[in-house]
Order: structure tokens, then C-alpha cells, then sequence
């Protein structure tokens, strides 16, 4: 319920035309088998509906749903994979609005797809990569391969259900790169973020969001929705934060110990009453005189 209500909110704020998830959909989505997908599934989109007919819905794996990422992880499967697919609708491309196009890199399983769009000078839109696990944390042969196949103006990510960003040059790369935390000091929190699109495009500059869970079943304190807006070649971006679910749950544990408590007691003492009422009573007779 506090899923479905935080995200209804959060649409009801911001009336989107895109609404991308990037992947980690279920908890054990990557061990269920076919009817215990089935039913993540149902309640997957139970949880997230789609607001309008119009309303553009991005479905991206994760390593929680087709596996493959960390040591612990199992191995990813074909058949997980082509069953999130078909349950899904996954694509690897998008176009929003003849201006915004959306594609779909694969670092889990290394692959990539080729467009089917011109290129952004060509057709004058913009690029968003989506990306499971973030793109610029590994800078190896496939990141360089993305970033000059498509070019993007900017990338989000998720993955590590914390709220990061990067911007860095594409020649500073090699070197490493630090993501820094985005919005979760207290006085920033409500912070938009704003960036000029051309100006990074000429400037050769990587933008990287990473998006923070929004289920605070990830062991997660700050839990919430990245929003991005696309006004012409502004992008602003902040983060939609959400009640933070663990204190609530600390603080109904907290109140529920001493209402049991209290209820135990009543209890306790209308069952004694009854007890004491109710119990055969022993009687003393008094001896029969003798004759």
C-alpha cells in the first residue's frame, strides 16, 4: 500500500509523458519460477499503472529479475531474460515526441542495439541512455563503445538504490570517476538541478544520474522518484523524496509493544473475572445431627 500510494502521488505531482524503471522490478524475480512471476507480475502492475493511454512506459531488466550482476548473483539465463521480455514488452528503443529517444544499454549482458533513428544532428533530438548498472563506474571498452555509438546528452541509472550523479569529460574517463551524492543532505533535499543539453554536447561532457529506490524493502533509509524535465535543450532533475518507511515501521513496532501490553492486561483480567465467576465454588456442609 505505501508503494501504490507514494507513486500515485508522485504521478498525480507530475503528470509525465515518460516513465522509465530501471530495473530490480521484483525482489526474488530472478529465482521465481513461472507462476511465482506470474504473480510478481500482477502485482507489479497493480502497484504501478499506467496514469493515461498516452503515458510512455520504459521497462528495463535488473540482476533481481533476469540475474547476473555481484558474486552472489546466479548466472543470468536466456530464459529469464526473454520471459521478462515477453512479460514486459521490453524494447531496446524508444522515440518520445519526435524530439526524445530512449535507448536501452545493456552493461549485464554486454549488448547494445543499433539504432534505428538517425543520429542526434541529423533528426535535432536528444539522446537518454537507460542503464540498468551505471555506465560510467566501469570505464571499459563497452562504456567508450556506447558513448560514441549514441552520444548521449544524458544517462540514468540504478542499481545501487542510492541517489548519485556524475559529471565529468569523456577524456578525463580513463582516469576514474567519483559519484557524488545528489539531494539527500537535509538542505538540499528539494534542490532541481539544472543543465544546459547543446552545452554539454559541445563540451564532450558526461551526464550521469543514478536513481534511488523508491521500495524501502531494499534496505534503503531515503527512498523516492527521480524526476527529470526536458524544456527545449534545459534538463532539470531533482528527487521526488518519499516518507521514509523504516522509522515508520520503527515507530509502529515502538507503539504496538505497550498497546499488547496494555490490551494483554484487559485481557487478562476480564478472563479472570469470568474464571472467578464462572468456577465451581466448594461448599461446606455442616454435619448432619445424630440421632
Amino acid at each position: 500500500r505505501h508503494l501504490k500510494r507514494t507513486y500515485k502521488r508522485a504521478v498525480q505531482h507530475t503528470t509525465p509523458d515518460v516513465i522509465c524503471f530501471l530495473g530490480d522490478l521484483m525482489d526474488e524475480g530472478n529465482v521465481a519460477d513461472d507462476v511465482q512471476f506470474a504473480n510478481y507480475f500482477s502485482r507489479f502492475v497493480d502497484i504501478f499503472t499506467q496514469p493515461t493511454a498516452d503515458t510512455l512506459m520504459l521497462f528495463i531488466p535488473g540482476d533481481n529479475d533476469v540475474g547476473g550482476v555481484g558474486l552472489e548473483a546466479l548466472p543470468m539465463r536466456s530464459d529469464r531474460v526473454l520471459r521478462f521480455k515477453q512479460y514486459f514488452n521490453v524494447q531496446d528503443e524508444w522515440l518520445a515526441h519526435s524530439s526524445l529517444r530512449f535507448i536501452h544499454v545493456n552493461r549485464m549482458e554486454m549488448t547494445m542495439t543499433e539504432s534505428t533513428y538517425l543520429s542526434n544532428a541529423e533528426q535535432q533530438t536528444y539522446t537518454v541512455l537507460l542503464s540498468h548498472v551505471p555506465l560510467l563506474r566501469s570505464t571499459d571498452t563497452f562504456t567508450y563503445q556506447a558513448i560514441d555509438e549514441f552520444q548521449p546528452n544524458v544517462i540514468f541509472s540504478g542499481h545501487e538504490h542510492k541517489s548519485l550523479h556524475i559529471k565529468t569529460h569523456r577524456n578525463r574517463l580513463q582516469q576514474g570517476v567519483t559519484f557524488a551524492p545528489l539531494n539527500t543532505a537535509g538542505g538540499s533535499r528539494h534542490e532541481v538541478l539544472e543543465f544546459n543539453l547543446d552545452y554539454l554536447r559541445d563540451t564532450r561532457e558526461l551526464l550521469e544520474f543514478v536513481v534511488p529506490t523508491c521500495s524501502y524493502r531494499m534496505g534503503e533509509m531515503k527512498i523516492g522518484y527521480g524526476y527529470a524535465m526536458f524544456d527545449g535543450d534545459k534538463l532539470r532533475y531533482t528527487v521526488l523524496w518519499t516518507s521514509q518507511r523504516i522509522y515508520q515501521l520503527a515507530a509502529y513496532s515502538m507503539l504496538l509493544i505497550p498497546l499488547k501490553l496494555v490490551c494483554g492486561q484487559i485481557w487478562c483480567n476480564i478472563l479472570k473475572r469470568y474464571w472467578c465467576c464462572c468456577r465451581k465454588r466448594p461448599r461446606n456442609y455442616l454435619p448432619l445431627p445424630l440421632g
